[in-house]
């Protein structure tokens, strides 16, 4: 006979693990991760179950945490491959697992011909063939993916020395992950500039007008990005040519007089505005500054105010290489140079710098004087295929 039941016990139900209240939404699992202070805690996250991995390879998700987390150096494009970041820069882990996952010397492209990577952007590298006439690919070092571009209109050939080397543009808010734009200036006829921009949805090239003061026999130094526009400073002038993105017009922009022969870059500030920073080296005290400086609009005149003068690392003669995503890179070649080694024999370095805290971190070492480019993308675990 059954035990007649006690009166004082009480009966347990069993939850309902099924139950809303016992599960956490998708969403507000995406909410959690976006507040995880760093890509290591998220990345670390969607390795815990397959419900959290989900929740973190979402197109949608990847868009926000790029919003709240700036995808870190993961290395520099040099001559034929990417050089990954080296201990101990801060952003050395994040470049060990892109070595063992990513191909960096891009030799899933099957084509004849060695490939020069020259410009990096959300993922996607640019790539032009060895012999500049105008062969151009964009490929995804962790898909492995890429995409042969067609011949700009006329196929003109791009002579380029001394002026603007290709680049990819930043992908907008409203356009596609996989989607992107390659810009191109090239000389048509003798003397006269000529631009064109490929935008992956249409799989075409169109033309665009290039700004006439600054032809025939102008020079620019790299370019720069910051709120929409890429801007690169005209040698031996105060000037800097000016692309908008949004409506693909050229123009330019005086800067204060003075640094005609400074190595300057424009960059972003806050709320909007365009910051600048440029480079001092003083060869009598061998000592290198870097000087940030902001355009404060007041009254509808520019008025350009001194933020910041940072002291460089000693040894070292200083100059732009790059900027992107927050951060500068400077080459630096030793001081001792001059006085008659050869380059062969002495490393040269190069230093990343960020934006805010003007953090100077040294990421390699090379033995060649080598056109270099910042390479940022966010860590293997949290991409997706970028084409």
């Amino acid at each position: 006979m059954a035990s007649p039941e006690l009166p004082s016990a009480k009966r347990i139900s069993t939850p309902d693990l099924s139950s809303p209240l016992w599960r956490l939404s998708d969403d507000l699992l995406a909410e959690v991760f976006l507040r995880l202070p760093t890509l290591a805690d998220v990345g670390r996250a969607a390795t815990a179950c397959a419900s959290f991995r989900r929740v973190v390879a979402e197109r949608a998700f990847i868009r926000r945490l790029r919003s709240v987390h700036p995808a870190p150096l993961l290395g520099l494009l040099l001559f034929s491959s990417i050089q990954p970041a080296e201990p101990p820069h801060s952003s050395a882990p994040y470049a060990r697992a892109l070595l063992r996952v990513a191909d960096l010397s891009f030799s899933f492209i099957r084509s004849a011909g060695r490939w020069i990577p020259v410009d990096a952007r959300d993922g996607r590298v640019l790539l032009e063939r060895e012999a500049m006439g105008g062969d151009f690919a964009v490929c995804d070092p962790l898909s492995r993916r890429y995409l042969f571009l067609p011949h700009m209109p006329g196929h003109p050939v791009a002579q380029r020395r001394g002026r603007m080397k290709p680049f990819l543009v930043p992908n907008s808010d409203e356009e596609a992950e996989t989607s992107f734009r390659v810009v191109c200036v090239v000389e048509g006829k003798p003397g006269q500039l000529v631009g064109f921009v490929f935008s992956s949805a249409t799989g075409q090239w169109r033309s665009l007008a290039v700004d006439a003061s600054f032809q025939p026999s102008c020079k620019f130094l790299w370019s720069s990005y910051a709120c929409g526009c890429f801007y690169w400073k005209v040698t031996g002038t105060n000037n800097f040519l000016v692309l908008d993105t949004r409506s693909m017009e050229f123009s330019s922009v005086d800067v204060p007089s003075g640094h005609s022969q400074q190595d300057s870059v424009i960059v972003e500030a806050a709320e909007g505005r365009i910051g600048m920073f440029t480079l001092h080296n003083s060869i009598i005290s061998a000592a290198s500054y870097l000087v940030y400086t902001v355009r404060e609009i007041n009254e509808g005149n520019n008025m350009w105010q001194v933020k910041r003068r940072v002291r460089l690392p000693s040894q070292y003669i200083f100059s732009f290489a790059d900027a992107m995503d927050r951060h500068l890179l400077l080459r630096g070649i030793p001081w001792n140079l001059h006085l008659g080694s050869s380059t062969d024999e002495i490393d040269i370095g190069y230093f990343s710098v960020e934006f805010e805290s003007m953090r100077i971190e040294k990421m390699c070492d090379v033995r060649h004087l080598l056109y270099a480019k910042l390479y940022t993308s966010f860590p293997p675990s949290l991409c997706l295929p970028s084409i």
